[in-house]
């Protein structure tokens, strides 16, 4: 079983609390709601919550709920979609406070911070994995859950474009599109933009440079998102955007902290694969889609040397 104790584990505890990484995306935020709303519904006596702060570009997904430090006394935590301790999003004097952790995820596993985790990083993302336990727990699936699941199964194969999409995938969105709720409308919502960012992701295509082995990047600065009127979150629906470049073989989009100290780095390949870059600056990830930050420009040119030496490397 996948999932061995998972389930009695879950059914020893009268208060969950499930989080999910910081800057969570869509199979964070369908993972961590897909689970809370199937326990909710398996369990209506128990108190199940969703820990961490909302995401407003995302608020269509899942919003969370107000968990108090008083919650955590006897409480299981369930953590998932989060390769690495300190990218879970909640306050860690709190979550330390919980009987037990659990960790669920797709990425590879560099940091064993509970102590019991379920990580198999074959699946297409963590939402495929959740649909996966609640299967095999034989617990019942609502129309909202669905709606969750499919979500962050779409946001995470890119709408089954990236080559995570395995014909199990396929299985799972079929069993999961056949719910009640308009997927259709679900991936649209995923891509739709204001006439402001619309306007934005044109300069970005504009102005972003590639270099001779085809690293492609662009600096987004403070400056540049009051210009256009953009928010900071909605600039994580335009990562994409260098890669639909045939001359871009792997790219990042590096966009400056709101307070300005430093930059979210976001980095993407078709084919190489470039985590290490990430994990070689204190952050992680998939092999084609990684994250991190960056303090400074310096940090920055050393981030697209280590990009192009791995191209260079692959077609040497």
């Amino acid at each position: 079983m996948k999932f061995e104790g998972l389930k009695e584990k879950i059914e020893q505890y009268e208060v969950i609390i499930i989080h999910r990484h910081v800057h969570p995306d869509p199979d964070a935020l369908g993972s961590q709601g897909g689970l809370y709303e199937v326990l909710k519904n398996e369990y209506p006596k128990k108190r199940i919550l969703k820990g961490g702060e909302n995401n407003e570009r995302l608020s269509f997904l899942s919003v969370m709920d107000t968990v108090r430090e008083e919650d955590y006394k006897d409480a299981l935590v369930i953590i998932t979609d989060t390769a690495n301790e300190p990218r879970i999003d909640g306050n860690a004097e709190w979550l330390k406070q919980a009987n037990e952790w659990v960790k669920i995820d797709h990425h590879p596993g560099r940091d064993s911070y509970a102590s019991t985790e379920y990580v198999y990083t074959n699946a297409s993302s963590t939402c495929e994995l959740i649909f996966e336990f609640v299967e095999e727990a034989g617990y019942s699936l609502t129309n909202e859950a669905a709606r969750l699941l499919y979500g962050g199964i779409v946001g995470d194969t890119g709408r089954f474009l990236f080559n995570n999409t395995t014909p199990h995938t396929l299985e799972v969105a079929s069993k999961l599109i056949s719910y009640d709720f308009d997927a259709a409308l679900l991936s649209r919502t995923f891509t739709e933009m204001g006439t402001d960012a619309t306007h934005f992701a044109g300069y970005i295509q504009q102005h972003f440079v590639v270099n001779e082995v085809g690293v492609g990047s662009i600096i987004i600065t403070n400056q540049l998102l009051e210009r256009f009127n953009v928010k900071h979150n909605e600039t994580d629906s335009m990562i994409g955007l260098i890669g639909q470049v045939s001359e871009v073989k792997a790219w990042i989009l590096f966009v400056e902290k709101e307070d300005g100290t430093g930059y979210r780095c976001h980095l993407r390949s078709k084919t190489e694969p470039i985590s290490q870059v990430a994990i070689n600056h204190g952050g992680g990830g998939h092999p084609l889609a990684s994250g991190c930050d960056a303090e400074d420009q310096k940090e920055i040119e050393e981030m697209l040397q280590e990009m192009t030496e791995i191209l260079e490397a692959s077609e040497a």
